[in-house]
């Protein structure tokens, strides 16, 4: 188990928007007069609410083409 508790989570969802919420934490605090924006629809998938089954994970159609440096903007 890690010590975020992040593991403990039982939707794969919670589980990847507390993963980039710590990962904005730490961007945060390693250059702070950067600000970063996350915007969690520019992944290329993301898991579907309260649910871990595969057919419930939402495809982003990616219109245009990836966007680097996804999710952030």
């Amino acid at each position: 188990m890690a010590a975020n508790n992040i593991s403990t989570l039982t939707y794969k969802r919670d589980r990847q928007d507390q993963k980039l919420a710590l990962a904005a934490t730490n961007r945060q605090n390693e250059t702070p007069q950067r600000p970063y924006t996350l915007d969690a629809n520019l992944l290329p998938t993301r898991y579907g609410i309260n649910s871990n089954d595969a057919d419930d994970i939402v495809d982003n159609p990616n219109t245009g083409g990836l966007v680097l440096g996804r999710p952030w903007t």
